[in-house]
């Protein structure tokens, strides 16, 4: 076994047992299909503040890749953020089409419409929760951060951790975040809307998150093996940022799940008193 494979090989360990990635206590609720309305709403504004404020994250990530390899899988990845398309074999964008109908925000959007959200109440700074504040100020600390090394550790991280299980068969595939997401609106949609006779919820956004996922898995692989043979590589560095990334992915699904409990909290609080004043009002 190569040096490189045996680094490979470790890096699969660390990251892969975080966890974000063996536990996310959100997207194992949400897939079960219990979420309601307001849970939902939630779940959409804070990733549409996330998709949004990305965009600036991955420039950063961009301009401060360490290696060319490193530069072109980002460049490719924005251009895919802000509607161009990938392919999902290579990662790549060149000479796809773009269409701002597929710029990714727009795509939660179109979910938002259909809950009674217009365009500007998602994807704004001020939408966002304190967790989706660390969660993106984490991600400019890692992901964007100046030293390539800490910005390649973050990526390979983020990247591997979101095509986790994509391509390893049904079981592995279905416990990976975006599949857990897609079943779980699904279950929404069966739940509270087609039995109203309403549209249900488009997936696009999630499936095709899902289906790209081993695009961008791909583009960091080559980017490992290139920053792992140039001069002065830093596995601490690299280490660091992949953790450091994992822990910010980590306070975003938290605080979303904080907040879905907060408001199963909230509404039978509100059945509590409905029931007590109906009570009351049974005895006069």
């Amino acid at each position: 076994m190569s040096t490189f494979e045996s680094f490979k090989n470790t890096i699969e360990k660390d990251f892969f047992k975080h966890p974000v990635v063996t536990s996310n206590p959100y997207t194992q609720w949400f897939k079960q299909g219990w979420t309601d309305t307001e849970q939902l709403v939630d779940l959409i504004t804070q990733f549409s503040v996330f998709s949004n404020h990305f965009l600036v994250v991955q420039v950063k990530r961009m301009v401060n890749a360490s290696t060319e390899e490193g530069e072109r899988s980002a460049r490719y990845i924005l251009m895919n953020e802000c509607g161009v398309s990938i392919d999902s074999r290579t990662g790549s964008t060149e000479g796809r089409v773009f269409s701002t109908s597929n710029a990714h925000l727009n795509w939660l959007r179109e979910i938002g419409a259909l809950l009674g959200l217009g365009p500007m109440d998602l994807g704004q700074w001020e939408k966002g929760s304190e967790s989706t504040h660390r969660f993106l100020q984490g991600l400019d600390r890692t992901y964007g951060n100046h030293d390539g090394q800490i910005g390649a550790g973050a990526s390979f991280a983020i990247e591997t951790w979101a095509a986790s299980g994509i391509g390893h068969g049904p079981e592995a595939e279905s416990k990976n975040f975006w599949k857990e997401l897609i079943v779980g609106i699904e279950g929404y949609n069966r739940n509270h809307r087609l039995p109203l006779g309403l549209e249900p919820l488009p997936l696009g956004f999630f499936q095709y998150h899902f289906e790209i996922e081993s695009g961008h898995g791909a583009n960091v692989w080559h980017e490992l093996e290139e920053t792992f043979h140039q001069p002065g590589f830093d596995p601490k560095k690299f280490l660091r940022g992949g953790r450091e990334a994992l822990d910010a992915i980590h306070t975003f699904w938290i605080g979303l799940d904080q907040t879905r409990k907060s408001l199963e909290r909230t509404e039978v609080r509100e059945k509590d008193c409905l029931a007590a004043i109906n009570v009351a009002q049974w005895g006069m």
